[in-house]
């Protein structure tokens, strides 16, 4: 444009300066004979358009058909600077480039839409250069082809539907098919299948399984929840329940049959677990480890934990505590998961072993019964320890409860009989649910046949299971009739009184006698006057094993077994123990000690060095074994030498030994020790 404006100021230039506009002057140009005078004569430039066309002279201009001192190359006057030629008569530009059209000067993109080469409805890309064409896109709905050519999907290709039925097609812009009714008994039936019921964890994600069997062709699922009517038109939808849910499949076939099944999604509970019961000694300390299991949050990031005592006083608000009580004491545990708003309780108790039990911190209750309305008060003293009760007065059926729930436990202590005076009943109640389901043991010194409504007492020993009715009252509360607190639960005399099975009639709801004296192997054997015996209880799950000694000096002594009685009964696997006095005064219960059974092992002694020759005893033990207990030792190659808890042996070389030990539960433990031979 430049040379242009150049090219025509001096033009101009030339015109003004001629001072005779009537006297031709002659311009140093010399133009070809056109045949034409004057100022109207047409000047050809000569100069050509790379496509043909002629650049005329009000373009280029006279400079341009011969100037020798202008390019007019310079600069490139081409589309993006293609190749430009100079003549005597101009230049010359190399034609648009690949995807372009033009004159070589100016050039655009060649549009590969322009003449719709795409199917109706279609989309079409144009290739922008230096590319060159165009693209389609897909087909519509119901077609399928390359975007120029689109035809209908032939839904029933492959022949989907059942044998004997008819397939249709669904035209474009629809798709699929359609298959007529299949009528006959060879036709399948129809079936929704929603996958088994299954439990989860609160808010977790989770997919439903949709299928479904004898279907026509195809199927589709629909589903809806029975909580708040949510529905999802896929077979495999994903659903995070935050409760109980239902959800109901609806199958539909290509025939347009349908059938429909249910899958219920049970939110889990949360469970709270404050780990196994523990055994330490004074002064020592143990770990309270909380776990849980059904939380809305992987780990513990929606979780706390608060452990506290039974009378509500904080422990910890950690899910890991260390303690350090001066006496057996029973921890609660609360989780609480606060995504979901939801808490649960569990409890461990850490035993304290070589401390015994401050039974003065039980609570007196009163054993209602329809046989006592007028029965003196118990009145159970305690000793200047706190770890003994006496009681005093013949009075009421009444026990003293503890204040722990405890399973798996083993239970020892004393009963001192300090005086001649009556001849009734004394005992314990062990896996006490409440007043009206429980254990309870009773022993009687003297065979006694009371009332029609209590019955008949032999000597001996007898066992209940205490099982009320569901309706019953099952609490305790002050009585102010006594000025005691007592049982809401009504017992029938013959509940506390009788150890005959020829009275079960006389035991009310669904308590029913477990042992008796008069069974086969049953104790017939009274307490006597003025003696002090030693009890074990082995509490567990399943079964329990008692053991009663006589043991006047208290030692502990095992040596004089007055009864063995083994209670196999899983009704009340848990629960808390009482001591148990009825209509007898002057008996003493104390030295309660309280130990896990978890602990159990066989102990196979300190190692040992001998010289050779030289005769060692193997010593082997058990700590916490439901007696009575076996013993098996045997040398490195497994090969048995004693089935005695206590052996010798003379190894001519090193020697390890296994002791294993097998305890009256059925509860097997091993321990190793070696013995070592000097020269």
């Amino acid at each position: 444009m430049g040379r242009r404006l150049l090219l025509g100021l001096l033009l101009l230039s030339a015109a003004c300066a001629d001072p005779e506009p009537s006297t031709p002057t002659d311009s140093g140009v010399e133009t070809p004979d056109s045949g034409v005078e004057g100022d109207d004569a047409a000047v050809d430039s000569g100069v050509t358009s790379p496509d043909g066309g002629s650049a005329d002279a009000a373009d280029v201009g006279p400079a341009d058909a011969g100037d020798a001192g202008v390019d007019p190359c310079q600069p490139n006057p081409c589309f993006q600077g293609g190749t430009c030629t100079s003549s005597v008569s101009g230049f010359v530009c190399a034609p648009c480039p690949t995807g372009y059209e033009g004159d070589g000067v100016d050039c655009t993109d060649v549009d590969g839409c322009l003449a719709e080469p795409c199917f109706a409805g279609v989309t079409c890309t144009d290739v922008p250069a230096p590319g060159e064409g165009f693209s389609c896109g897909a087909c519509p709905a119901g077609l399928e082809g390359d975007g120029i050519s689109c035809t209908d999907i032939d839904g029933c290709a492959g022949a989907p539907c059942l044998a004997g039925t008819t397939c249709t097609d669904v035209p474009a812009p629809g798709d699929g098919f359609t298959c007529s009714l299949c009528v006959g008994a060879s036709c399948p039936i129809l079936r929704a299948l929603a996958g088994p019921d299954r439990e989860v964890v609160a808010g977790s994600i989770n997919t439903l399984m949709g299928s479904a069997t004898g279907y026509n062709g195809a199927y589709s699922c629909d589903w809806r929840n029975d909580v708040d009517g949510s529905t999802w038109s896929t077979c495999t939808p994903t659903v995070s329940p935050t409760v109980d849910t239902l959800y109901t499949l609806t199958v539909t076939d290509a025939s347009g049959q349908t059938a429909t099944d249910d899958v219920v999604l049970r939110v889990a509970d949360l469970i709270a677990d404050a780990g196994p019961d523990s055994n330490i000694t004074s002064s020592a300390t143990a770990t309270l480890t909380a776990s849980w299991s059904g939380a809305s949050c992987a780990g513990s990031s929606c979780i706390g934990c608060a452990w506290r005592l039974s009378d509500g006083t904080p422990v910890a608000s950690t899910c890991t505590a260390t303690v350090s009580p001066a006496a057996t004491t029973q921890y609660f545990l609360t989780v609480t998961d606060t995504l979901a708003g939801r808490s649960a309780r569990d409890s461990a108790t850490v035993f304290v072993t070589d401390q015994p039990a401050q039974l003065c911190g039980w609570d007196v209750v009163v054993l209602t019964s329809n046989e006592y309305p007028t029965g003196a008060n118990p009145n159970y003293i305690c000793d200047s320890t706190g770890t003994a009760r006496r009681q005093t007065v013949n009075g009421k059926p009444a026990i003293v409860l503890s204040d722990l729930v405890v399973q798996n436990v083993r239970i020892t202590g004393h009963i001192s009989v300090e005086t001649s005076s009556d001849d009734d009943l004394i005992g314990f109640l062990w896996g006490w649910q409440s007043p009206k389901q429980t254990y309870l043991l009773s022993w009687k010194q003297l065979s006694q046949n009371w009332t029609a409504r209590c019955g008949n007492a032999p000597a001996g020993i007898a066992i209940k299971k205490v099982d009320g009715s569901t309706t019953a009252p099952s609490t305790i509360s002050f009585n102010p009739s006594f000025g005691y607190n007592a049982t809401d639960y009504v017992y029938s005399c013959a509940v506390g009184w009788s150890q005959s099975r020829a009275n079960a009639a006389l035991l009310n709801d669904d308590t029913i006698f477990l042992v008796t004296p008069g069974d086969p192997g049953g104790v017939t054997v009274g307490w006597s006057d003025y003696i002090t015996y030693r009890f074990e209880f082995y509490y567990t799950p399943e079964r329990t094993r008692i053991l009663v000694y006589s043991d006047d000096q208290q030692t502990g002594s095992t040596a004089n077994l007055v009864a063995s009685l083994l209670v196999e009964d899983s009704s009340f696997p848990a629960g808390a123990f009482a001591f148990f006095s009825n209509s007898q005064e002057q008996v003493a219960f104390g030295d309660f000690r309280l130990a896990s059974l978890s602990d159990f092992h066989a102990d196979a002694g300190p190692d040992q060095v001998i010289t050779g020759g030289e005769t060692a005893t193997l010593e082997g033990t058990a700590v916490l074994a439901v007696p009575p207990y076996l013993c098996e030792w045997s040398d490195g190659s497994m090969s048995l030498i004693s089935s005695d808890c206590a052996v010798d042996i003379t190894p001519t070389a090193d020697t390890t030994y296994e002791l294993t030990v097998t305890d009256d539960f059925g509860r097997v433990s091993t321990d190793q020790v070696e013995v070592r031979v000097l020269p």
